[in-house]
């Protein structure tokens, strides 16, 4: 079935969301445009302005479902490493790497900030809202989890997600960019060298004496 067939039965907008991602793939969000797209898979430039406003709401749909499909793959990481909190958070850490590494393709969607974040671009109104992920969620109820085990210790969790975050976040950007080639330790490739580094950066945030952390939910909008 040709692109244009597939407009037809109402199939147009994933034809042109997986477009999107190999366009993506090749030249990184700043080489995507709309009219590239409707070219590569021969449709007239228009036809995609039925599905998406602008580029800006196409990376918009890319970004969503990409955090979807990585909160997925967190979910299935947490189910397998069972009721042990520290290890359940291992696995969100460990998935965040590999996804960034396995599908750059929706990596670079949700980390294009001037063109995702603050968007007034809004999908055609008769499309369903694109199904969203909550990876940010996922991994606050996991540190809250290692707070109230004694893994981790009390206070802010924003601060210690932000940190494990920015820690993960760097770890990706490190292997895909090549700066980690050259280390011994890298030489069994991404895998054992984050869960390593995971492991020891977990380790380095001591827990407080005893067991049971407190943790109260902070009120909405505040990071005390």
């Amino acid at each position: 079935m040709s692109a244009k067939d597939t407009y037809h039965h109402g199939n147009l907008r994933r034809v042109l969301l997986d477009e999107a991602l190999a366009v993506i793939g090749e030249k990184g969000v700043g080489g995507l445009s709309l009219r590239e797209v409707a070219s590569r898979i021969g449709v007239s430039h228009a036809a995609p302005y039925h599905h998406f406003a602008d580029k800006t709401a196409l990376v918009h749909a890319l970004a969503h479902e990409g955090m979807a499909l990585m909160d997925a793959e967190m979910a299935a990481a947490e189910r397998a490493a069972g009721n042990d909190p520290r290890q359940r958070l291992l696995g969100i850490g460990m998935e965040y790497v590999r996804f960034a590494v396995e599908r750059p393709d929706y990596y670079a969607a949700f980390n294009a900030p001037e063109l995702v974040a603050g968007s007034e671009s809004d999908e055609h109104p008769e499309q369903p809202e694109e199904q969203r992920g909550d990876t940010w969620g996922r991994l606050m109820a996991a540190v809250v989890a290692c707070q109230q085990s004694g893994d981790l210790p009390q206070g802010d969790p924003v601060v210690l997600g932000v940190f494990l975050w920015s820690l993960v976040h760097g770890i990706a950007e490190l292997w895909r960019s090549g700066a980690l080639a050259p280390m011994p330790q890298a030489k069994d490739g991404l895998e054992p060298l984050a869960h390593h580094v995971l492991s020891a950066a977990l380790g380095s945030v001591q827990p407080p004496q005893g067991r049971g952390a407190s943790w109260a939910p902070c009120p909405e909008g505040s990071a005390e």
